[in-house]
């Protein structure tokens, strides 16, 4: 790269060369990331545009007019008028097109939370810090051009534009200031946040763990409805003889209601980027699917016949049990981490479970200021014959509530 010299930018400035710190005055903060040898290059590629396409011109014709004679590709020409053409294309600036690239230091351009999560999920904080280092490596780089015109290039309009690297993905920023939707805007950057975080592996976690939920409360609260259809079905005094027969009272439908709000909060709390809730909330709402669950297989268990049915219900609470397990670990925090971590084995017990998630809710309970009543985990202990079913682990709440698709 040359340097243009004072005569050259007075004829340069004559034909419309515009000055380069006017130019980039029209970008608003964009001076402040440009040393003085970045102006000086910008400066000869806008002299450069109008000062080497006339001085081209001017070395054409000084050759056509040194000609002193021609024999078919054979060109003679006159020596000192030669020399002259040739002294005429030294003046060019001499410029190339990676003069139009410049990096400049984005640590200046970026807004003090572009790479700062806006979630707890671990899944974004890894990859911002991946988005630095992707930054680091590429850098960002300003680009100077003619913008597209149907006529051609103007050489004395010019733009700038920010690039993710060398000739990489645009950064669209009017100014010289990126922020985090600017910076994920680049087609690089924002594939990797949804592969890496939208889509990621605590969401793809979650949302499966979700959807295992939501399978297993379906289970539950059909099956508790048909039982209840069947009641109102048959012979009422068959079942107050086959209930009292068996010291058994039957549960409400109102009892799968509160595993539906917990629920709905987990969801709309993940929703919102809040993974640590979103895990708290579906956690204690397994709770009590798995409590209702056992509480309709006891019940059966209690009557004549139901035995055989009451299989299925603590099937759905096994299930349950296992969706909490996984909820525990599927981010890895809190209390409920630790214990199991110190269980030292893959084999969790229900008992080392209930520990570890009523200490896991507890602690997030103080920490965010939340009632226990909301979170209150559920342990159901199995009623020997002659007591009234629904009892629970002393300071435990019953847990009545309801499901995902059946509740407003």
């Amino acid at each position: 790269m040359g340097k243009t010299s004072g005569s050259h930018r007075r004829k340069a400035k004559e034909l419309g060369a515009p000055e380069a710190e006017a130019l980039i005055a029209t970008v608003p903060h964009l001076a402040r990331l440009l040393s003085k040898d970045q102006v000086g290059q910008i400066q000869n590629m806008l002299d450069a545009a109008v000062l080497n396409p006339m001085y081209e011109a001017a070395y054409k014709k000084a050759m056509k007019d040194a000609v002193i004679a021609r024999a078919g590709n054979l060109v003679l020409r006159d020596k000192a008028k030669e020399r002259r053409a040739h002294r005429i294309l030294r003046k060019r600036v001499h410029v190339s097109r990676n003069d139009g690239f410049i990096r400049v230091d984005h640590n200046k351009m970026l807004t003090a939370d572009a790479l700062v999560p806006r979630t707890n999920n671990p899944d974004e904080a890894e990859y911002l810090a991946k988005v630095r280092e992707t930054l680091n490596a590429k850098g960002v780089w300003l680009r100077l051009d003619h913008p597209w015109s149907a006529k051609g290039p103007d050489p004395t309009v010019w733009e700038f534009w920010f690039t993710l690297g060398a000739g990489g993905d645009r950064i669209e920023t009017d100014d010289a200031i990126i922020d985090r939707e600017e910076l994920l805007g680049t087609t690089l950057l924002g594939a990797g946040y949804y592969d890496a975080v939208l889509t990621g592996h605590v969401q793809t976690k979650l949302k499966r763990t979700f959807a295992r939920f939501d399978r297993e409360y379906d289970r539950g609260w059909e099956w508790h409805m048909d039982l209840w259809t069947h009641r109102n079905d048959t012979n009422g005094l068959v079942l107050k003889a086959s209930d009292w027969l068996g010291d058994a009272n039957f549960p409400s439908m109102s009892i799968w209601k509160r595993a539906h709000n917990l629920r709905m909060k987990a969801w709309d709390a993940n929703s919102g980027g809040d993974v640590i809730k979103a895990q708290v909330y579906l956690l204690a709402a397994t709770h009590v699917v798995e409590y209702n669950s056992q509480l309709l297989g006891d019940y059966l268990n209690h009557t004549i016949g139901g035995a055989e049915k009451a299989v299925k219900f603590l099937k759905v609470a096994k299930g349950a049990g296992q969706v909490a397990e996984v909820v525990l670990v599927v981010v890895g925090v809190g209390a409920g981490m630790k214990v199991l971590r110190a269980a030292g084995t893959k084999a969790i017990t229900q008992e080392a479970r209930y520990e570890a998630a009523e200490q896991l809710v507890r602690e997030y309970a103080k920490r965010e200021g939340i009632s226990m009543a909301e979170l209150k985990t559920v342990r159901y202990v199995p009623q020997p014959k002659g007591t009234i079913l629904g009892n629970i682990k002393g300071g435990h709440s019953a847990g009545y509530g309801t499901g995902p698709h059946k509740w407003p």
